[in-house]
């Protein structure tokens, strides 16, 4: 009896052992550390990740642009072949693509033939339980209206799955899940796994493979041996040559990527390779601080930057590609036939005064020119000893006699000219650095401070001087300097492009992707910002970072003459004033860092002084010593300026004052003889008035206001009589020149603090000064007895400032509001009145051009609108634009046809808008 319970136990043991072991079996865990070994060896691009719901989550719910992605191709058909799996599912509903979305996931991009490339996905499998619940899964898709074949390869098998023209191949087996429309792909990564040898045990992609970051859930690595052929299919044939080049520039880089709200960043590491010339230039390079975004033009839609530690070095590295590439045969041949007949060699004399920094900037393209795009920055070590040494050879090379061939002369101005003369010959340019840049323009070339701009057509030249000389350059750029935040301060290699011009940039190579881009990808390409890479040289690695950035709500540029940049924003209405040398017109204007400017037509900063508080008045030319030469005069809270047109004081000036100024200086010729006198109100109370020179007038009586004069005292003449009128916080002043009371008024009132005096009826016997009180009553103040009269015009709700002025030979009164304006006849009837979104300043600039055509500028406090307005209230065409202060309308050239109008902008900028 006890035998046979022993037997039944050990049996009933043995039984729930094998159950237990088949159980273990069943769910037993897979090691999956080699699973990049089973891609096929011959992937351009593998991308590792977490999990597939990482990388759809991130792109179509982290990011704000998942919008603009679905309109990507690339995106569309990454994640097409999933779209298709969502849709396999068993009777009980469980979509395949749910329970893979958890599972780590590689995506891989193969070249198949010349013209094909196909995708390669792979998921890691946990365990033999899940594997085989997607065997049975897939087993099943048969049942499902789906057509579903076995076969054997190498022992392996592989389903197809066949859903009308559609057909996927998948193999499952030892913890991986295989997916791929091409056969020839599973097929490889099965006999990929068989081999005891793998690529990933390369010592180039080991190396590689280390500087993955710790913590990273998606990277990428490029395999640039292969790369060419997964390109070429998207490449014109015009760009193919260029695309073979790119197996030598490195061996592996990987890439950890970060996506963001509202970017997208890479950054990794590059081998580098014996021949590349990447690798050539930035292997053991010093990264260095690029001095290039000083000066390519702001307006630049894209650009390549270079910079190593000097000349020399730049001419050593492009010599060892050469030499290493065996190319350099006719650079070196043309540079012997130099040295030959004229006794210099090029290469030596250019590179020994370069610092080792250039640049490629691209504007606008244009398809109607399209020679005018791109020009070639190079940057020198001395303005002055480069640019003797470039023309001598420039003459010699031109065999033109005593100078270089001249092709025009640049004037952006009266006082600037800059010679643009014909390129270097023979292409020496092309033979120099046609291997490191996508062009090389040469057949112009000019000089600008320390730098050589060459170009093929003149006018890319022009505009970069133009835009130096205004400042206008990506340093000054508030957007793209927030763009380069996001990398390194110092580097070797720097490469950009705006979104929205990569089609216009790049069509041409790239035709069979970028050519036909439909209307919503272009405005989904506009809404990104731009997309850069940095290249840093580190020993034999070279250090990578690329970001895209997403910024749909940025402003659009400006469509202006010129922009000039001051240091600061605009804090006054810019003052159109006369250079009594050429009689044309230039800008005077202050900055909120109360440095004041004097800009030529062109825009071109004149000079810069800094004052010790805000101009207060306006800016009034005076001809201090009647020899028809003018002079600026005005006053800050301090001093009473006068200053030449060099931004030198005058004589005496500045005056000091005895108090704080509460009013803006009053400039007064009495008799038109330019023997001026000049009012300022002060914080003591007192109106003093100086002479022309300076000194202040004895023969003014006045003595003390009741309260503070905040407005400009103002001069009136009628009827033979000088009336000099002012007002304070209390009452209102009319004196004469000498101060004297000359008008008593009946009634006082308290003037309106925006509102001043106009006159009415001038010099005939019902005249009278115009003003209103702070509830918004139209005041006249009788000049012949000082009666005053009230009259109810407006209804005033809030803080208002009144004028007057003479259209159709009838006055009209102004009265603006926070948010509206009116006009009114001086009987009270209407002529039109306009409400505003946003709070406007109450000061409105009357624009006289006849004595019927009138218009009326007025600008936004805060939002950055100014708006011209008809004489009906209607808009006046192509408003509103892109304003932030008040602005004056005139002609800067007396040969224009259009006037300008000169206004502050954003980002410390001056605009001068042309107006029809």
């Amino acid at each position: 009896m006890k035998k046979g319970w022993v037997i039944a136990t050990i049996f009933i043991s043995c039984a729930l052992l094998v159950y237990i072991l088949f159980q273990v079996n069943r769910v037993k865990s897979y090691n999956n550390d080699l699973s990049l070994a089973a891609l096929p060896s011959d992937a351009a691009l593998i991308v590792k990740a977490n999990s597939l719901g990482y990388i759809h989550q991130s792109l179509f719910h982290t990011v704000e642009f998942k919008e603009e992605l679905k309109q990507s191709n690339l995106v569309a058909k990454l994640f097409g072949i999933f779209a298709n799996l969502d849709s396999l599912s068993t009777t009980d509903g469980d979509a395949i693509l749910k329970h893979l979305s958890k599972l780590p996931f590689y995506f891989s991009v193969h070249a198949q033939g010349k013209e094909s490339v196909n995708p390669f996905y792979m998921f890691e499998i946990p365990n033999r339980k899940e594997e085989a619940k997607i065997k049975r899964f897939i087993k099943q898709l048969n049942d499902s209206g789906y057509d579903l074949n076995e076969r054997k390869y190498n022992s392996k098998i592989i389903y197809e799955i066949g859903s009308g023209r559609k057909q996927l191949f998948i193999h499952v087996d030892n913890g991986l899940l295989l997916i791929s429309s091409s056969n020839l792909l599973i097929e490889s990564s099965i006999r990929q796994q068989q081999r005891t040898e793998s690529w990933v045990d390369s010592d180039d992609f080991k190396q590689i493979y280390k500087t993955i970051g710790a913590g990273s859930k998606l990277n990428v690595f490029v395999n640039f041996k292969e790369l060419p052929a997964v390109i070429k299919p998207v490449v014109e044939k015009v760009g193919r040559k260029r695309v073979n080049q790119l197996h030598e520039q490195s061996y592996w880089a990987e890439l950890d990527v970060e996506i963001e709200e509202q970017a997208i960043l890479l950054n990794g590491f590059m081998s580098s390779t014996n021949k590349g010339l990447v690798s050539q230039l930035l292997a053991d390079a010093q990264p260095q601080r690029s001095r290039m975004h000083d000066v390519i033009p702001g307006h630049t839609r894209a650009y390549i930057t270079v910079s190593v530690g000097s000349g020399k070095e730049l001419k050593q590295r492009i010599s060892k590609f050469h030499l290493d590439n065996n190319v350099g045969a006719s650079l070196d041949r043309l540079n012997a036939s130099y040295q030959k007949e004229f006794g210099f060699n090029f290469k030596d004399e250019l590179f020994s005064q370069l610092t080792g920094e250039l640049g490629l900037a691209y504007s606008d393209y244009n398809h109607l020119q399209p020679k005018a795009n791109g020009a070639l920055i190079l940057k020198m070590k001395s303005r002055s000893t480069g640019q003797e040494l470039l023309l001598e050879m420039l003459r010699k090379l031109h065999r033109q006699g005593n100078s270089p061939k001249l092709l025009k002369t640049y004037r952006p101005d009266a006082e600037m000219k800059f010679n643009i003369y014909h390129g270097f010959p023979d292409d020496i340019m092309k033979h120099l650095f046609g291997d490191m840049l996508p062009k090389v323009p040469q057949e112009f070339i000019s000089f600008y401070d320390d730098n050589i701009i060459l170009a093929d057509a003149p006018v890319l030249i022009e505009q970069f001087i133009y835009s130096n000389m205004l400042n206008k350059t990506l340093s000054k750029s508030r957007a793209h300097q927030t763009f380069l935040s996001n990398f390194s301060s110092r580097e070797n290699v720097f490469i950009f492009c705006e979104t929205a011009h990569l089609a216009p940039l790049l069509g041409k190579f790239f035709n069979p992707v970028l050519g036909d881009v439909s209307e919503s990808q272009k405005e989904a390409f506009g809404n990104f910002y731009g997309i850069g890479v940095q290249l840093s040289g580190t020993g034999q690695m070279i250090y990578t970072t690329s970001y895209l950035q997403y910024m749909p709500m940025r402003e659009s540029e400006p469509r202006t003459v010129w922009q000039s940049l001051l240091d600061s924003t605009v804090i006054m209405k810019p003052t159109l004033v006369k250079n009594h040398y050429t009689k044309e017109r230039e800008v005077m204007v202050q900055d909120e860092a109360n440095n004041l400017y004097l800009l030529s037509n062109s825009g071109r900063v004149l000079w810069k002084r800094p004052l010790d508080s805000p101009v207060m008045s306006e800016i009034v030319q005076v001809d201090y010593y009647r020899n028809n030469k003018l002079q600026y005069l005005f006053n800050t809270r301090n001093s009473i300026f006068l200053i030449d047109r060099n931004g030198n004081n005058v004589a005496k000036f500045p005056v000091r004052l005895p108090s704080a100024a509460t009013n803006g200086v009053a400039v007064c010729d009495y008799d038109n003889n330019r023997k001026y006198r000049l009012f300022v109100a002060c914080e003591n109370r007192r109106i003093y008035l100086y002479d022309g020179q300076g000194n202040k007038v004895s023969g003014w009586k006045f003595g003390k206001t009741d309260g503070e004069v905040t407005l400009p005292v103002q001069h009136f003449r009628s009827n033979g009589k000088d009336y000099i009128a002012f007002a304070d916080n209390k009452r209102n002043y009319i004196c004469d020149r000498k101060g004297n009371v000359r008008v008593k008024l009946s009634k006082q009132f308290v003037r309106n603090s925006n509102s001043a005096y106009f006159i009415e009826n001038g010099n005939k016997s019902n005249d009278c000064l115009v003003t209103t009180d702070n509830s918004g009553v139209v005041k006249k103040i009788m000049l012949s007895n000082g009666v005053v009269k009230d009259f109810d015009v407006f209804d005033v709700e809030n803080e208002h400032c009144f004028n007057l002025f003479s259209m159709n030979g009838k006055n009209h009164y102004l009265l603006s509001e926070p948010n509206s304006l009116e006009i009114k006849t001086a009987d009270g009837s209407k002529v039109f009145d306009k409400d505003f979104d946003e709070e406007i300043n109450l000061n409105i600039d009357r624009y006289q051009f006849s004595s019927h055509n009138i218009k009326f500028g007025i600008s936004e406090k805060d939002n950055g609108n100014i708006y011209l307005l008809n004489n009906d209230g209607k808009m006046y065409k192509g408003f509103p634009l892109k304003g932030n202060s008040r602005f004056s309308i005139g002609f800067l050239k007396s040969s224009a046809s259009r006037f300008n109008l000169i206004v502050g902008g954003s980002e410390n900028y001056i605009y001068n808008y042309q107006v029809d």
